[in-house]
């Protein structure tokens, strides 16, 4: 119902202003196409050793950190760092609101990692916080710009270079580096002499090395080394990003012709509409007419009847979406009776939808109350609600036709859905829905419930005692040092997951 696109008379943002002309060194500019051309490196973007030093000196506490050690807030520390070091460019330029926004939220979806011990919830959450940057980063307004982010990042190990070299140069130029790398390698050799010294003699202070220094054996090196580079490597990328980001949204600047005829997107909307009627009658029809009536007509209990689509609800949320910004793109706007139409259509279009979203998600609801509740299930229903919440932007932005902050939104709400599920502790719940449906019933996936995470634990002390026995194992010390420090393992304590194998044959 939207353009995605900024509306006429609203500028759309360029990160940098690109020239075409031959640097001042005399060598010739590379010949780009148009496709290539907002990504071309700047010229002028100026060398910074510092930022490289940081790069690398993230790379290292990565490597110290990271290895032998569980998610944790080891691994949030660095990943914070990584991010400081890569947005501080953009921080110290421009301060909007947006950028500083999607700064905290990334914030808040990092610090996951040494709140809950689900590892799935945690690498959804760093991902989402990437893209969350990385879009605030790009400044992008546009569908392509938001979707061309997730490539600049990898990009920038190429567009880089140029700057790389620069950098590199600067520090043989001043003759800095010579001083900075003798006082480094003294200080280095003076700290491990008295840190030998003091450890050797006295045993408390020599228990704190330990929990300090890593194990630095030759295979531990080589682990070392390798999150050394990936980690220097992505930091690295990720700051020049910010120094100087492609103008991704001249990428959608192609001039769009609207159809020429009315009917060329009418009725492959109205077409798609007119079915989605059809579906939305059939479940009214199954509503009212109870399960006798669904049982005698289509063969299927209704546990069978709601299972049987919601992966299929969900693509068909997704595609109407598609079918929504493609005709709002494509369809003619010249006139008051095109506008008119359009909303008309598109909003009906929408509102239909919505009803699939809900259907989808009471069919996953009477699901989960039939067979159990799964990490997976509880993340595909945020999913379809994220879908519907998304719905119902697109009817706000369709009333002015107007919708050049919705690629924005999409980003921010789709990682605002995550942060909220990781709040809810997703493990935990599905643990708290499954302990109550077998205080009803009786029955229980004992195996599925021994194989959640720590973040289950305090759930799953509510089962009765000899239920308990099915899901815990004996109680196992914890050797964690501060840096794997999580909240989830922290509250189960010693408290162990194992499954049983006569409660799951019982």
């Amino acid at each position: 119902m939207t353009d995605p696109t900024p509306p006429p008379g609203r500028p759309t943002h360029v990160p940098h202003t690109r020239t075409d002309s031959p640097p001042s060194d005399g060598t010739p500019a590379a010949p780009t196409g148009a496709l290539l051309g907002p990504l071309r490196p700047r010229r002028d973007v100026p060398a910074s050793l510092p930022a490289v030093l940081t790069a690398v000196a993230v790379g290292l506490l990565a490597a110290l950190v990271l290895p032998d050690r569980d998610l944790g807030l080891g691994t949030a520390l660095v990943l914070l760092a990584a991010g400081a070091a890569a947005v501080a460019a953009a921080v110290r330029t421009r301060r909007t609101p947006y950028l500083l926004g999607s700064v905290g939220l990334a914030v808040a979806l990092v610090s996951t990692v040494a709140v809950r011990d689900a590892a799935w919830i945690s690498a959804l959450c760093v991902l989402a916080a990437a893209a969350v940057t990385v879009v605030a980063l790009l400044d992008a307004r546009s569908v392509v710009g938001v979707a061309a982010a997730a490539l600049a990042v990898p990009l920038a190990a190429v567009r880089g270079w140029p700057w790389l070299g620069r950098s590199l140069r600067t520090a043989g130029r001043t003759g800095g580096w010579l001083p900075a790398l003798r006082t480094g390698v003294l200080s280095a050799v003076l700290v491990a002499v008295f840190v030998a010294l003091f450890a050797s003699a006295d045993a408390l202070f020599a228990t704190w090395v330990d929990a300090v220094v890593p194990d630095l054996s030759l295979g531990s090196l080589r682990v070392r080394l390798l999150v050394l580079v990936l980690v220097a490597g992505t930091t690295l990328a990720a700051t020049y990003v910010s120094l100087d980001p492609p103008a991704v949204d001249l990428l959608a600047q192609r001039p769009v012709r609207p159809l020429a005829r009315r009917f060329e997107w009418l009725v492959p909307a109205g077409l798609v509409l007119a079915v989605s009627g059809l579906f939305v009658a059939a479940q009214l029809t199954v509503m009212f007419g109870g399960h006798a009536y669904l049982r005698a007509t289509t063969g299927l209990t209704y546990a069978e009847h709601v299972h049987q689509g919601f992966g299929q609800l969900t693509v068909a949320t997704v595609l109407t979406l598609g079918v929504v910004g493609v005709t709002a793109r494509r369809a003619p706007r010249g006139s008051a009776p095109d506008r008119l139409l359009l909303r008309v259509l598109l909003g009906a279009l929408c509102g239909v939808t919505l009803v699939v979203v809900a259907s989808a998600l009471w069919r996953m609801h009477l699901y989960e109350q039939a067979y159990g509740f799964t990490g997976l299930r509880l993340l595909v229903s945020v999913f379809e609600g994220w879908l519907g919440l998304l719905l119902v932007l697109v009817l706000v932005a369709g009333v002015r036709l107007r919708g050049w902050w919705l690629p924005r939104a999409t980003v921010l709400t789709g990682a605002g859905a995550l942060l909220g599920l990781a709040l809810l502790n997703p493990d935990g719940y599905v643990a708290a829905q499954n302990v109550q449906r077998y205080a009803e019933t009786g029955r229980a996936d004992w195996y599925y419930l021994a194989g959640l995470s720590d973040d289950a634990v305090p759930a799953l002390r509510r089962l009765p005692p000899d239920a308990q026995d099915c899901v815990f194992g004996p109680p196992r010390p914890r050797h964690d040092d501060w840096l794997e420090w999580n909240l989830g393992r922290a509250r189960a304590g010693t408290a162990s997951l194992e499954a049983t194998g006569g409660c799951i044959a019982r």
